[in-house]
């Protein structure tokens, strides 16, 4: 039986309409994950700093523990006011800034290497890129508080240049941030270097692991957790899931009323949690 140009053009017109709406449905699916990542991780992250904030009024002065809390940072140019903890794994870098393992402690000899996040999970080091020299860099621990200097503007070197949170001189007292340079992506590094105030006398270092922790968190690209992908697929067969049923109870008007708000309830925190794992497959220092 031949096909009549109406009915081709009314088959067209299905597929087009089925094209259009899945379109639509990506766009937005993909603008509401933007938003989960630029405010979405800050959430996480601002939990995670309201328990380190309790935990530095109630810390007496001892060594930090790995994934524990080291201190605080402030860099008042950029309005930079921060919990440090004791790491740079992912995990460790979602809670704040993190000191490299084996660097000394603020206000001992040698480098004192920070990480921190630039575009998501609060973005401590979002503005990195403005300080410029002189501007002061404050580390407030259990031990004192100590300011350090910037002795230049910010510079940008290979993704691959771990040099840069290793001491070079072990007597002299130095700080060194560390991110992600452009944003959005993680194929190079921002570095600011600073160095202790002349008016304060650097203690030898007591680093939490003699061992100097690699990059290798910084440098982590595309997909680099596969244990996320059997739950990113099983939440995203449950959201297609929610939607599908959704769609069948609210054929009837009168129930749209109903089952829209109620079907929100349960698609908004699936949603959040599929975010929540899908982020495990982008570049970890984003």
């Amino acid at each position: 039986m031949a096909v009549t140009p109406i009915a081709k053009q009314g088959i067209l017109t299905r597929v087009l309409d089925v094209v259009g709406r899945t379109m639509i449905a990506a766009g937005l699916l993909l603008l509401s994950f933007v938003a989960y990542q630029l405010w979405g991780t800050g959430v996480a992250e601002q939990r995670a700093q309201t328990t380190l904030a309790a935990d530095f009024r109630s810390q007496r002065p001892a060594i930090p523990v790995v994934s524990g809390l080291v201190g605080r940072i402030n860099i008042p140019s950029i309005e930079l006011d921060k919990f440090v903890v004791a790491g740079v794994s992912t995990e460790d870098l979602k809670r704040g800034p993190g000191l490299f393992l084996g660097s000394p402690l603020p206000g001992q000899l040698g480098n004192v290497s920070i990480a921190g996040h630039r575009t998501t999970y609060g973005a401590p080091f979002g503005r990195i890129n403005e300080v410029k020299k002189g501007d002061r860099i404050v580390l407030e621990t259990t031990s004192g508080t100590f300011t350090y200097v910037s002795i230049g503007t910010p510079k940008i070197v290979p993704a691959t240049a771990i040099e840069v949170v290793k001491t070079k001189d072990p007597t002299k007292a130095t700080l060194t941030l560390v991110s992600c340079h452009p944003k959005w992506t993680s194929a190079k590094r921002i570095i600011v270097m600073a160095t202790l105030d002349d008016s304060v006398v650097a203690q030898p270092p007591t680093p939490i692991s003699e061992v100097p922790t690699s990059t290798a968190p910084l440098s982590e690209g595309w997909f680099h957790d596969p244990s996320a992908w059997p739950t990113v697929i099983a939440l995203a067969s449950a959201l297609v899931a929610i939607f599908l049923f959704t769609k069948r109870l609210a054929r009837r008007r009168k129930r749209r009323l109903v089952v829209y708000p109620l079907s929100l309830i349960v698609f908004g925190p699936v949603l959040f949690v599929f975010f929540e794992n899908l982020s495990r497959l982008l570049p970890a220092n984003l």
